[in-house]
């Protein structure tokens, strides 16, 4: 008797029987099929449920690799398949791996193709040709998958899987193709609380992913499952734009659905420009502090006046002994130039500042600066802003109008030569006259959709007075809490206003806004001191 080892492979975990337990109909028809041989007997089966053949190479799947061990121990003589693609679609591993059991004496067979030979040239042709084709399906498969949920999340709806943490699923009478009701996500009001409480800390207090979670457990606050929240999971709920209602599927986007939205998009993308300005590769122009353990308020963006590195923070202290022979110690924050300390030839200024006397006066600047910008109406600065604005976008269109014509001017002058060079009127040839076409069709029509681009932009005028508005507001908010909101806060908020602070011999300080709050300032007409 030939002793059959049988092998069943779905791609999908919903290709599996009610009970998890098998894979019905390809077990029954390799049962059938081995009993019209009556000198074959299944001596054993090897299920793999979920394992796509086309992504999983076959030295990373275990019934590969225990099929191959039982091989070379000689325990089986036929490999029975329902079709060979069972046994994978990977074009460049799959046909040499059926090839390597013929090579051990094991006949391989498909319940649907027959048994796979190699008598001949022709027949390893075959071989290769089969999972060629079987790889191209996987393929066209996965492009069709990969499209379809794209257009899923672009009409707004959910493509499958587990509801993002703030979020649950609710059956709203939407029915499939199959006529099923399906699943839509809704808002979940006690997670999305705790959503908004993590971007609050990271976009506006500062605290990173593993200082969020710490602050969580501390609060009391647990995940999903009752169990404390970890960094890696606060990492990617800061990362996930789905919380500004914008649904994914791979590298497709779909337009913010407001009924999905948890976080306003100036916290969210203040988040993501915390990451990259943390990220290790930022690290020369960063001007977030990396950290918001240290007690410094310019942690991350103060600068030496004389040598211009960024200053580093440390602690000093003074001890003295009491009249009852104890001792008392006091411990106090510095900035400090690490060039003028380490390197003394490549600094001359001074080698450390008090960190509270810097911070202070930094503090009061910043103070005044929003205080001052409560005075001016708003409307006074966003319409400022929104005629620069208009201004800039009509110099950019008539200057895209331009450029169109001179695009479309030339490709009709190279249009106008090809009856030349027919005639041999013309110095270029008909060969390259066609390529001149071609680059100069592509030419307008980059022109073409530059032009569009800019004429929508400036129809969409409302959005960019929302867009000001929206900062304003910030800004204002910002005046609001300056005095009153902790410390880790306050820091975040100068770090926003202030792209650095120069600070020289005699503490003499040079404060540096950021390009948004100097627009503003420019806008707002007011003439204020940034020195001290």
């Amino acid at each position: 008797m030939k002793r059959v080892y049988c092998l069943y492979r779905v791609s999908t975990k919903g290709q599996v029987d009610i009970n998890g337990n098998d894979i019905p109909m390809q077990k029954k028809s390799c049962h059938e099929f081995a009993d019209k041989n009556p000198d074959w007997k299944i001596a054993k089966e090897f299920s793999e449920k979920g394992v796509s053949g086309f992504k999983v190479s076959a030295k990373d799947r275990d019934a590969i690799q225990e099929l191959q061990k039982a091989a070379l121990e000689g325990e089986f003589d036929v490999l029975l398949v329902f079709m060979f693609d069972r046994i994978g679609r990977k074009e460049d591993e799959t046909p040499f791996v059926v090839e390597w059991f013929v090579q051990h004496g094991i006949e391989v067979w498909s319940v649907n193709e027959g048994q796979q030979r190699f008598d001949n040239h022709v027949d390893k042709l075959l071989n290769y040709i089969r999972y060629w084709q079987a790889s191209g399906e996987s393929i066209k498969t996965s492009i069709r998958v990969k499209t379809r949920m794209g257009q899923i999340v672009q009409e707004g709806h959910f493509k499958g899987g587990s509801a993002p943490y703030g979020y649950r699923l609710e059956r709203l009478g939407r029915i499939n193709k199959k006529g099923h009701e399906v699943y839509d996500l809704v808002i979940d009001d006690i997670e999305a609380a705790v959503v908004r409480l993590i971007f609050d800390r990271h976009s506006n207090a500062g605290m990173g992913p593993q200082t969020i979670a710490a602050y969580l457990t501390e609060e009391g606050v647990l995940n999903r499952s009752g169990k404390n929240f970890v960094s890696p999971s606060i990492r990617n709920i800061v990362a996930n734009p789905m919380y500004r209602g914008v649904l994914r599927s791979g590298e497709t986007f779909s337009e913010p659905f407001e009924h999905l939205r948890i976080i306003e998009d100036e916290s969210f993308f203040r988040s993501q420009e915390f990451i990259k300005q943390r990220s290790q590769k930022y690290q020369e122009d960063r001007r977030i502090p990396k950290k918001t353990t240290s007690n410094c308020l310019l942690t991350g963006n103060i600068f030496c006046g004389t040598c211009g590195a960024r200053l580093i923070t440390s602690t000093a202290g003074k001890k003295r002994l009491r009249r009852d022979g104890t001792y008392y110690e006091k411990r106090y924050w510095r900035y400090i130039c690490y060039n003028h300390m380490r390197h003394k030839d490549q600094c001359q200024g001074q080698s450390g500042y008090t960190s509270t006397r810097v911070d202070d006066a930094v503090e009061q600047i910043v103070y005044d600066l929003l205080a001052s910008l409560k005075k001016v109406p708003m409307e006074k600065i966003v319409g400022k802003r929104h005629d620069l604005e208009m201004r800039d976008v009509r110099l950019k269109i008539a200057a895209a109008e331009k450029e169109l014509k001179k695009k479309t001017d030339n490709l009709g002058y190279l249009k106008a030569e090809v009856v030349k060079s027919i005639r041999g009127e013309s110095s270029f040839k008909p060969e390259l006259l066609s390529e001149m076409i071609s680059a100069a069709e592509v030419e307008r029509e980059s022109a073409e959709k530059t032009l569009l681009i800019v004429t929508e932009y400036g129809r969409n005028s409302e959005q960019v007075v929302d867009s000001m508005k929206a900062q304003h507001d910030l800004y204002i908010s910002w005046a609001d809490v300056f005095t009153s909101c902790d410390f880790n806060t306050k820091k975040m908020i100068v770090h926003q206003l202030i792209d650095k602070v120069i600070v020289s011999e005699g503490y003499k300080l040079d404060v540096v806004l950021s390009i948004s709050m100097k627009q503003y300032m420019e806008l707002s007409e007011a003439d204020f001191a940034l020195t001290a």
